[in-house]
């Protein structure tokens, strides 16, 4: 059986829908960061005007825009996938997934050696903890959810992937909220 060929639609869908995954995951976590510091501010740290609202507000617009772009291309690059089932096999659905794995995996190896060395220095403060969790479960999801894509967990258990999406949606759209309250 030959392999499909990427068509250049192929190409530009993956890319784009990883690029915008990335971007919305860094936003995603720094917009969490900036709650956390909110709500934990660092008395020794010194804030001239109002240190919050313009990450905050521009982490929320970040979201609010490639967000729902990365939902729609994965939606388009599934049908796809539904309509011609050898589109599982292009190399360009596997790199950006083996990438996405290793992306995810070297975050949390990172995450815990930060949070193992600042636990040796005394340096654990509520907020550099929640911080870190954040951290690992943001990335602990995203490598779960792209393993059980490379293991067709999604195709075998199909009513199962619009969750995760709406759930992922939820999350986001409360954290885009919350932000309103603190702007």
């Amino acid at each position: 059986m030959d392999k499909p060929k990427v068509t250049p639609k192929d190409f530009f869908l993956w890319f784009a829908a990883m690029a915008f995954l990335y971007v919305s995951v860094f936003a995603f976590i720094a917009l969490i960061f900036s709650y956390l510091d909110y709500a934990y501010p660092d008395p020794l740290a010194y804030y001239s005007g109002d240190p919050y609202s313009s990450g905050i507000s521009y982490y929320m617009a970040v979201l609010i825009v490639l967000f729902p772009i990365f939902i729609v291309l994965m939606r388009i690059v599934h049908k796809s996938i539904e309509a011609d089932s050898s589109r599982r096999d292009l190399w360009i659905r596997r790199w950006a997934l083996y990438l996405t794995l290793f992306i995810a995996g070297i975050t949390v190896a990172g995450d815990l050696i930060t949070l193992i060395m600042y636990f040796f220095n005394g340096d654990v403060t509520m907020r550099f903890a929640l911080k870190v969790l954040v951290v690992l479960l943001v990335a602990g999801a995203g490598f779960a959810h792209f393993l059980a894509d490379l293991r067709d967990y999604w195709q075998k258990n199909p009513s199962q992937s619009p969750m995760v999406g709406y759930a992922a949606g939820v999350l986001v759209l409360v954290t885009i909220v919350a932000g309103f309250f603190i702007v």
